[in-house]
């Protein structure tokens, strides 16, 4: 007869091994399936890690006969308090095996009550403490493998967070462009010799450069800087100090490709920018290993030639440079790239819902809705 379940909190190197143990545990029989980065969830377990630092959090473990069955981490990050201010709780790094339904609701019904405890008066989720760290439920084209930096989950993750409770929050969108198509091609010729840069008697020039990788970390300013700016008022969206981004992409300077990484200026000024790269994904999942690994980089060795894919990660314009094309135009950069290193499609990833211009830059270049992330909310009595 299997016992209650039992949950406890993360603490020591067993534990810590027994939660990392389930980021991989669910997708055995899943070949799409491609191992995430966990380098950040593996510092935040040990309390080292800026996500840590800047956030309270409390990370869960389900247990039935002994055995891992389930996990979670249930943050208050300050961002969200500074910006919007209330206590915002988030869940993320959820992971379960099918057919647990009582872990899972049990650990639903311990995090509510940790955050309640301090006062948060709503959790969302999935986010892995702050979006920049990961966030979204998939709920479609499961037998996909998942573009590099994106969420993937089991058909039935869906089904947990309603069963907690939770209702919709704003959805998120990606969008695949047929690079390979003659429509598509003639739209990206269009859009990169379009006039969004140049001045006329009302309005500065605009000039657009590639990132430098011998001037990364300030690149790496830039961008957070510019992301912060720009998406002030998306649901969901808090900002993100330097040294936190740098944590995250200090190391992407290695596979970046800087033609893929453009900065717009004025007058010295960023104004906005473009952020893409041939999804790795592809590579990775030949190995089923941590991109951070030895098969993780014998993965790239042998099979980064054969990645054909691409995906746009951010476009971000300053209210001040709208209007002007210039989104389309960073877009078709990125993807005139792309073209150029053999890539045959793109994913134009996670659009929020409301984010009409983004949806509409998407659909001239062929864009097709494609799959959905879904994003929940509770609000706490």
């Amino acid at each position: 007869m299997t016992e209650e379940p039992r949950v406890r909190s993360v603490s020591g190197g067993a534990a810590r091994r027994a939660y990392l143990s389930l980021i991989r545990a669910p997708y055995e029989q899943s070949p799409q399936w491609a191992h995430p980065d966990t380098r950040i969830l593996e510092r935040l377990l040990r309390g080292r890690s800026l996500l840590a630092a800047r956030s309270d959090h409390r990370s869960l473990l389900a247990e039935e006969d002994g055995r891992p069955v389930a996990c979670m981490t249930v943050f208050l990050h300050r961002s969200f308090e500074e910006k919007l201010r209330q206590k915002i709780a988030t869940i993320g790094f959820f992971e379960a095996l099918r057919g647990h339904e009582r872990a899972v609701a049990r650990l639903f019904a311990e995090a509510e009550s940790w955050a309640r405890e301090r006062g948060a008066g709503r959790i969302w989720g999935p986010i892995n403490g702050h979006v920049m760290y990961g966030f979204g439920c998939l709920e479609n084209r499961y037998g996909e493998t998942p573009v590099v930096g994106t969420a993937y989950n089991l058909p039935d993750y869906p089904v947990h967070w309603w069963g907690a409770g939770f209702r919709k929050a704003p959805s998120f969108y990606s969008y695949r462009i047929d690079l390979a198509s003659r429509a598509a091609r003639e739209a990206i010729d269009r859009a990169a010799t379009s006039n969004a840069t140049p001045a006329d008697e009302s309005r500065p020039a605009i000039h657009v450069r590639p990132a430098s990788p011998a001037s990364w970390q300030r690149e790496v300013g830039i961008f957070i800087d510019v992301h912060n700016a720009a998406f002030e008022r998306n649901w969901g969206d808090t900002p993100l100090s330097h040294d936190e981004m740098w944590e995250l992409m200090g190391l992407a300077r290695h596979t970046i490709d800087p033609e893929m990484f453009s900065i717009a200026e004025i007058d010295g000024r960023p104004v906005g920018l473009v952020l893409a790269m041939p999804d790795l994904n592809q590579a990775f999942r030949r190995v089923r290993s941590k991109p951070a690994s030895v098969r993780g980089a014998l993965a790239l060795l042998l099979f980064r030639r054969s990645v054909r894919r691409g995906a746009l990660m951010t476009i971000a314009v300053l209210p001040g440079a709208r209007r002007r094309g210039l989104g389309e135009y960073l877009a078709a950069r990125a993807m005139r790239r792309m073209i150029e290193r053999g890539l045959t499609e793109m994913e134009y990833c996670l659009v929020l819902e409301d984010n009409v211009p983004s949806q509409r830059i998407a659909q001239r270049f062929g864009g097709e809705h494609t799959k959905t992330y879904l994003m929940f909310e509770k609000v706490l009595a």
